[in-house]
């Protein structure tokens, strides 16, 4: 009688057992498969948007958490850092290889500016700093951009997106700014998507802007004093000027967008 129960009891907790590796295999293959179909699903999304302006609007702000290194330790990432903006370079180097695309390849961040960062802006998180390696490539029109995006997305893993063409920062500027992990390396680089007019600017009168901003706003600091109307006024002024010329070259984008599009409809 005993050992009726006894066996009765196994097999009870036999069964149990039994189905509950069976619900959890199934559940963590049903998550695999969704996360599979969602891959799936954005890489599809992305092969989808056409090359224009449509295309550019569509290109969704993905910020859904903040993407972290392999390490927190920034020793250990500035090792890998290098190796990281090769692989980067590399990569950027055969996309625009025969096409009207350039490229802007800068060597790593200093130790000294990546470890100011991260304690000033990350809390000493080190793990938190995604820009040790990046790149940045310049188009001439928008449907080389989209297609320079499409091949980025293909060729890696995106984790951000801010699409400044969308929604444009305070100043007028424009761009596309990306956080991608690299296939070899895994390391997260940043990579920034320009249009070419609104570049020049942003390296030419924008940047003289800020220039002379910092430097009005320095003589006030360094006599202790508020600004004065005239100085403010002259603030406001460069940075108007400064919207207008980022207005002015992303209207002609879009003129040349549309009358492509117009032409195709013909």
């Amino acid at each position: 009688m005993f050992m009726n129960s006894m066996n009765k009891l196994f097999r009870t907790f036999f069964i149990f057992l039994l189905l509950l590796s069976t619900r959890t295999g199934f559940a963590a293959t049903h998550e695999f498969q969704n996360q599979v179909k969602d891959q799936s699903d954005n890489y599809a999304a992305r092969q989808s948007l056409p090359k224009n302006l449509t295309g550019l609007y569509s290109i969704s702000n993905l910020h859904h958490q903040a993407p972290r290194q392999t390490s927190s330790d920034l020793d250990t990432l500035y090792s890998q850092a290098q190796p990281a903006q090769d692989e980067l370079n590399l990569l950027i180097e055969q996309m625009i290889n025969n096409t009207s695309l350039t490229a802007s390849l800068p060597p790593i961040k200093t130790y000294a500016r990546a470890k100011n960062k991260i304690s000033t802006k990350f809390n000493g998180d080190a793990s938190q700093i995604t820009d040790l390696a990046r790149a940045s490539i310049v188009a001439n029109n928008i449907h080389d951009l989209m297609q320079v995006y499409q091949t980025l997305s293909e060729q890696t893993t995106v984790l951000q997106v801010k699409n400044r063409f969308a929604s444009p920062k305070e100043s007028g500027y424009r761009d596309l700014n990306a956080l991608i992990k690299l296939p070899k390396t895994e390391m997260v680089v940043e990579v920034q998507l320009h249009l070419n007019e609104i570049a020049k600017i942003k390296s030419g009168a924008e940047h003289e802007t800020y220039q002379e901003v910092q430097g009005i706003e320095a003589l006030a600091n360094s006599e202790n004093r508020r600004l004065l109307d005239t100085e403010t006024a002259r603030i406001v002024q460069l940075r108007q000027d400064s919207h207008k010329q980022y207005h002015k070259a992303w209207l002609n984008y879009k003129r040349i967008d549309n009358a492509g599009v117009i032409q195709v409809a013909a």
